[in-house]
């Protein structure tokens, strides 16, 4: 702010008013000097001009070096003309008062000079022990000042901020006062010995605050030594580092566990198992390893998106920690694999019965972004040191025993010497009660119905297998089919699939319905092997369908897509037969468009895990959507299977799905209910006919 600024509000600038205080301290004390003189004349004429020596001091003091030296000519002007007279003189003689004014005027500049400097350097202290004041009591470390004797004389604010205590608290006695008990006495002596033989000692160590709280500090400790070399007291500076103890240890924690899970992760597993190892080994104890792996876990992904399977993951992870014991040591490997690793093994019937836990709580339906799932899991156990000695070795067998209970079934688990003794003689045992079962004649097909959405007409049927088992029942193809394939025995059964299939659609075509597509299902090795298109010839020749061929549809899943050469060519052989082809389980696979578009197919089923979540869930039926909109612009026809509510039809019905299956509309059947479905389906033909007639 400039001078006329200053003064349009009335205020002087900053260099006016320091010249008035000058000028003002100039005049001032010598005037009063001037008043008390003149008032205390009859007393004190003779000495005058020594009382104007105080105005002076007064004026170098208050008003600074100009003020001084101004004050000292004003004076000396006042004492030569008003006061002195010859007779009150040192002594006598023209040139006389020269020298009580020249010694004056000495003595003023003088006293004007050194007290300024006094003042000054007075100053200059006072600000510097403000400066060091300011350091003291603003630093963020705690600093402790004691005596000789380790008495505590001093703390600043850090101190009292970092420890709890107040200054009052602890002055008068030792830091011993926050002591944690953490380091014994050895440790204290050390550190006194190193502070008298060095004058210094620095390390970390742990103290307790006011309220009991332990925390970490770094410390540094110096002796302060008087002019004699003798120590007179010490300076304590502590940083408290719980920060940094923290940020360590979650760096640690993040090397050691996995970020979504908080579970310990494949590096921590592997010296835990290890420890677990050696503890066994040391009591002659057992260990079991028990491996997890979530079933179909690729498919919430595929259909919900990662955030969702994120989310299922650390569900898992949480069900898991409650279902085992607290000394269990829970880790997650990577994906959707879990360990869990149990100590002090008694009976092998124990491991069993937290293997059934962990499955019964993993397959508790959880509810995901407002949708509820329902999670399944595969356990493989192995046993310390019943199956291996080491880690790798261990979680090889406990990982083969896993994928073996994926073979059964998955939502089962398997242990590692099962799987080489029980398992294989189970697999064997199947292996030949199949094949007896094609000359027993205990396979049968059931059928189920699909239909338009739109006028609920029958299209046509799906035929499944079914195994009428001596022993376990009627079987599902998921107990036998994995079994048949990796026997060869697929074949044949494929074969008898195929057979059976065509006799039936040429018993109704006899009966004199009208011809219904038969969708059968078709195996990827039967494509692979080329066993597929001498067994389609055959069918088609021995029941006389090859006017009919294109009502025979063959169902292929999308992982016999991944062969594409030999695919193709069989493909195309069906083709030119005239039998459909239809790709199973759409969208659980990769597929690509490109693919799609060259492949000779006719149909899309669309894969039941998206149909069940229509319409409430917004990626699935985008999903859907999408499908059948590229299935139709492709030419193909879509059929959507897994229908269990009127809401998943209404929905499949608004996006123009052209054909839907599922227990809502028909469960699976015998050939006689849909002996039924097709005379039903007759009559109303031809109740339309009459009426239009």
């Amino acid at each position: 702010m400039g001078t006329a600024a200053w003064s349009k509000h009335g205020l002087r600038s900053p260099s006016a008013v320091k010249w008035a205080r000058i000028v003002a301290m100039s005049l001032l004390p010598p005037l009063i000097a001037l008043v008390l003189q003149w008032s205390l004349w009859s007393a004190i004429r003779p000495y005058v001009w020594f009382l104007f020596y105080p105005a002076v001091f007064a004026s170098s003091w208050f008003g600074g070096r100009w003020a001084g030296i101004h004050s000292t000519l004003v004076s000396t002007l006042l004492v030569w003309y008003l006061f002195i007279a010859p007779e009150y003189q040192f002594t006598k003689g023209p040139h006389a008062p020269l020298l009580p004014a020249a010694v004056f005027l000495t003595m003023g500049a003088v006293f004007s000079l050194s007290h300024e400097r006094l003042r000054r350097s007075e100053q200059r202290s006072r600000e510097l022990f403000d400066l060091s004041s300011a350091v003291f009591d603003s630093t963020s470390e705690g600093i402790i000042v004691t005596d000789a004797e380790a008495r505590i004389v001093r703390v600043n604010q850090a101190f009292t901020a970092i420890t709890g205590f107040s200054a009052d608290e602890v002055l008068g006695k030792t830091p011993a006062v926050q002591r944690s008990g953490l380091q014994d006495q050895h440790f204290y002596s050390q550190l006194w010995s190193t502070l008298k033989d060095t004058g210094q000692w620095q390390g970390e160590l742990w103290n307790r605050r006011k309220s009991g709280e332990l925390f970490p500090v770094w410390e540094s400790i110096s002796a302060i030594r008087g002019a004699t070399g003798g120590i007179t007291g010490y300076v304590s500076i502590l940083t408290d580092i719980t920060k940094l103890k923290q940020a360590e240890e979650r760096l640690r924690h993040l090397a050691n566990h996995d970020p979504l899970t908080e579970l310990p992760n494949r590096l921590l597993f592997a010296s835990s198992m290890q420890q677990s190892i050696e503890r066994a080994k040391r009591h002659r104890e057992r260990v079991a390893l028990i491996f997890i792996d979530l079933d179909r876990f690729k498919l919430v992904n595929d259909s919900m998106g990662h955030a969702a399977g994120d989310k299922l993951l650390k569900e898992v992870g949480r069900r898991l920690k409650r279902t085992v014991r607290a000394e269990d040591v829970v880790c997650r490997l990577g994906g959707d694999e879990f360990t869990v690793v149990v100590e002090e093994i008694v009976r092998v019937d124990d491991v069993a019965a937290l293997a059934q836990k962990i499955i019964a709580s993993l397959s508790t339906p959880v509810t995901i972004d407002g949708r509820q799932l329902v999670v399944s899991a595969s356990l493989g156990i192995a046993l310390y040191p019943d199956d291996a000695q080491s880690v790798e070795e261990l979680s090889r067998a406990a990982d083969a025993a896993m994928y073996r209970a994926k073979e059964r079934g998955r939502s089962t688990f398997e242990f590692y010497t099962t799987e080489i003794s029980d398992s294989v003689h189970e697999q064997l045992s199947m292996e030949v009660d199949l094949r007896a079962a094609l000359e027993r004649e205990e396979l049968a097909l059931h059928f189920q119905p699909q239909f338009d959405p739109m006028t609920m007409k029958l299209k046509g049927v799906e035929a499944l297998l079914r195994w009428r088992h001596p022993m376990l029942g009627l079987l599902m193809p998921d107990r036998f089919i994995q079994m048949a394939e990796q026997t060869h025995l697929i074949n044949a059964l494929g074969t008898w699939v195929l057979q059976r299939a065509c006799a039936q659609l040429r018993a109704w075509v006899d009966e004199g319905f009208e011809p219904v597509r038969m969708a059968i299902n078709v195996s990827g090795r039967q494509v692979i092997y080329d066993h597929l298109v001498s067994s389609v010839e055959s069918a088609l020749e021995q029941y006389a369908l090859q006017d009919i061929a294109d009502c025979i549809e063959l169902e292929l899943t999308e992982s016999v897509l991944q062969a594409v050469g030999p695919s193709t060519e069989v493909l195309d052989r069906m083709r030119a037969m005239g039998v459909r082809v239809a790709i199973d389980d759409f969208g659980v696979g990769y597929s690509s468009l490109g693919l799609l578009r060259h492949l000779p197919i006719d149909a899309l089923k669309i894969d039941r895990s998206f149909v069940r979540n229509l319409p409430a869930d917004e990626n699935s039926d985008a999903i859907v959507q999408a499908v059948i909109s590229m299935a139709h612009a492709l030419g193909l026809k879509v059929v959507a299977e897994g229908v269990e509510t009127e809401a998943q039809l209404d929905r499949l019905r608004a996006l123009a799905c052209d054909e839907v299956q599922g227990f809502l509309l028909g469960v699976p059947m015998p050939a006689s209910e849909i002996r039924k479905l097709l005379s039903k389906a007759d009559a109303t033909l031809r109740a339309a006919g009459r009426s239009s007639g």
